[in-house]
């Protein structure tokens, strides 16, 4: 609080505030004076005063640096602590961004999932119905009542080189000679 010069009203808060280093005493002792500029609300003159006064000795201002160089040292422990924070997050990120991408193929996987098991069943009707086209129909019962045909006689008849096999060979009546390649 202070006074002003002109019309003696006193001004409680300053406008504006600052700290300056005094000269030094006789006994060597150095004061900061703490100052501030205030405004009357009565008559509007600027003026100046002093707020306070803090002897200042090479001790304190030691005190002081190592409590600022401490004050520094915690905020870039702080600092690095935060940037491996920050870089672990965008590592999460990166992680969480991939796993977004994969669930949004998921839907697509599933259609071509389902085209292609339609497409299975398909392929597996085709293989039925070529399979069915491929073995031929069962021969039919032998009559019970038909007389035996006649069997040519082994050295008269020399068979051909591509002889069917005995499981798929026709009935011995029904033998017909080789179209492909005639028996000399």
């Amino acid at each position: 609080m202070a006074k002003c010069p002109k019309c003696e009203v006193e001004v409680i808060n300053p406008m504006k505030t600052w700290s300056m280093i005094g000269r030094p005493s006789r006994l060597g002792e150095m004061l900061q004076l703490t100052i501030g500029l205030y405004e009357c609300t009565n008559c509007k003159t600027k003026f100046r005063g002093m707020l306070g006064k803090e002897k200042i000795t090479i001790k304190g201002i030691m005190h002081k640096i190592k409590v600022l160089e401490e004050m520094v040292m915690e905020a870039a422990e702080k600092r690095t602590e935060l940037e491996e924070k920050v870089k672990a997050l965008e590592e999460e990120k990166a992680c969480l961004l991939a796993e977004i991408e994969a669930l949004k193929a998921i839907p697509e996987l599933e259609a071509k999932i389902s085209a292609l098991e339609s497409e299975i069943s398909k392929l597996k009707e085709e293989k039925k119905a070529l399979e069915e086209k491929i073995t031929p129909p069962p021969p039919p019962p032998p009559p019970a009542e038909a007389p035996p045909a006649e069997v040519p006689a082994p050295a008269e008849e020399k068979p051909c080189e591509a002889a069917p096999a005995p499981s798929e060979a026709p009935a011995p009546a029904e033998e017909k000679p080789c179209e492909e390649k005639p028996c000399e």
